[in-house]
């Protein structure tokens, strides 16, 4: 999930260091864009990862 989180923050501030793309930040639906990813993103992890390891009764952490 942090990866994901970091390599968004990474592409914005290329975007917004660059003089030629900076003009993508500030479109209109650019923050709408990365929120919707992001929550996509948030919402998938939730559904595959730790949420569905607790329902199926699998513990990472002290798997014997």
């Amino acid at each position: 999930m942090g990866c994901i989180t970091i390599l968004l923050v990474v592409l914005t501030f290329i975007l917004y260091m660059t003089p030629n793309l900076q003009e993508l930040v500030f479109m209109e639906g650019y923050w709408l864009t990365i929120g919707a990813f992001w929550v996509c993103y948030l919402v998938s992890w939730f559904f595959f990862g730790d949420i569905a390891d607790d329902i199926a009764g699998v513990n990472r952490d002290y798997d014997d």
